[in-house]
């Protein structure tokens, strides 16, 4: 039997669901939209024929399969905000001109329910796994692991795992993941300015209003910029959305009102040479090491109030620097201002040679012929919560990733590819 068709359809229902995290309610700890879409993945689990459980809005599970042994598979139902401007809508879930679309496809609704069918289709082929098989639904990987951290609390922790939640081939790597706020005094010509959605997304669009001696000055300002638009007292910048582990293929929409006021504001020139790279180069932090590769820094959000301004920094760090001594760093470059420690994760590393990537590497090599080594990323995965895990997918090298961007979609071809490299990799992995 083969399930793809079904996995399909079943994605695409899960993408209809606005599972962007809100306001507590009901028992509902992320909010409606997470826990309907929760219960919903538990539902189709269940009519599979998995053993299946609700972790009171915080994570789910299901589960099939006997042994003492747990394999687990974790991945998460939540999403990042939809952003600006898509030309499809973000709860699509529709198949057009071969790509399913919508906010989720790829991060992580299609991947974690491929695993689901792709293990239903093996059991059902008449595979007879030699450890339970655990599929886990996670319900805040996007704001804050709490799910995660709950699970671990109170559930079986997986002998092995992997996160369908990075790129392939493997990654056995991961940088650390700190982020900072800053906070600095607002110039006197800037009456307010707010940006961007998440520290972990590199801000598409930024708006600021200025008072009408700058509005006054900015009248004869040559703008070359088509993404800045000066309209009276306010000034509009747009750029390009991208995930906040790979900031240097976004546009940070902030930059472009820094670079602006540059002109008229030796301060403001000052910040722009400090934060308008993201590679750290201007914050004193720029590093790397042989094994995890470059930091990357991002700025995600600005806000401001009737105070000053607060900017959050999304950094991506390798293993050679810790995050104290980022901290420390951080606090010298912005001596004017006030750094506070935000979310963090430290940094996964398992051996190439470790059965884990040995096996997913087959798995791997199976479906598309290509023999590759282990990668490094920069995003943080659910597998640096557990003691021996990696994230496997879905992402192939070379491919144009959507994740985080406006229009996210996925060929179907690629999908039914990383179907057939899952069931390859539970099999390896649960025999």
């Amino acid at each position: 039997m083969n399930y793809f068709d079904e996995y399909l359809k079943a994605t695409s229902e899960l993408i209809k669901i606005n599972s962007v995290e809100s306001k507590s309610i009901d028992g509902k700890p992320f909010g409606i939209g997470v826990d309907d879409c929760l219960r919903k993945a538990l539902s189709i689990a269940q009519n599979l024929g998995f053993k299946t459980y609700y972790g009171g809005g915080y994570y789910g599970w299901a589960e099939i399969g006997n042994g003492e042994e747990l394999l687990g598979i974790l991945g998460h139902l939540d999403t990042v905000p939809f952003g600006n401007d898509w030309d499809i809508p973000a709860l699509s879930g529709e198949i057009i001109d071969d790509y399913l679309c919508g906010r989720g496809v790829l991060d992580d609704k299609g991947p974690i329910m491929a695993t689901l069918f792709a293990t239903k289709q093996l059991v059902d082929n008449g595979f007879i796994p030699n450890k339970r098989i655990r599929i886990i639904f996670g319900c805040d990987e996007e704001s804050g692991w709490l799910c995660i951290d709950k699970y671990c609390e109170l559930e079986e922790i997986p002998t092995i795992a992997f996160t369908p939640d990075g790129d392939f081939p493997v990654i056995n790597c991961e940088k650390g993941v700190a982020y900072f706020s800053v906070h600095m005094k607002k110039p006197s010509y800037l009456l307010s300015i707010n940006g961007g959605e998440r520290a972990n997304m590199v801000m598409d669009k930024a708006v600021c209003v200025v008072n009408n001696e700058m509005a006054k000055t900015l009248q004869s300002y040559q703008n070359t910029d088509k993404n800045v638009s000066i309209d009276g007292n306010a000034i509009t910048a747009y750029g390009k959305s991208a995930h906040g582990s790979s900031p240097q293929i976004g546009d940070n929409a902030f930059w472009k009102i820094l670079k602006l006021f540059s002109n008229y504001d030796r301060n403001a020139k000052s910040l722009a040479d400090i934060i308008c790279n993201t590679d750290g180069s201007g914050y004193n932090i720029k590093c790397e090491d042989e094994i995890s590769g470059k930091l990357t820094i991002n700025v995600g959000t600005i806000t401001s109030d009737s105070e000053g301004i607060t900017f959050s920094l999304d950094i991506r760090h390798p293993l050679c620097i810790t995050r104290e001594q980022l901290f420390e760093k951080l606090t010298e470059t912005f001596a004017n201002g006030t750094v506070e420690y935000g979310f963090f994760h430290n940094p996964l590393y398992i051996a190439p040679d470790h059965p884990l990537c040995t096996s997913l590497l087959e798995a791997y090599e199976s479906v598309t012929g290509e023999k590759l080594q282990p990668i490094t990323i920069g995003g943080g995965t659910y597998a640096r919560a557990l003691p021996t895990a990696v994230a496997f997918g879905p992402i192939f090298p070379n491919q144009e990733s959507t994740i985080h961007q406006k229009n996210e979609r996925a060929k179907v071809t690629d999908l039914k590819k990383m179907y057939d490299i899952y069931i390859k990799a539970i099999e390896l992995l649960a025999k």
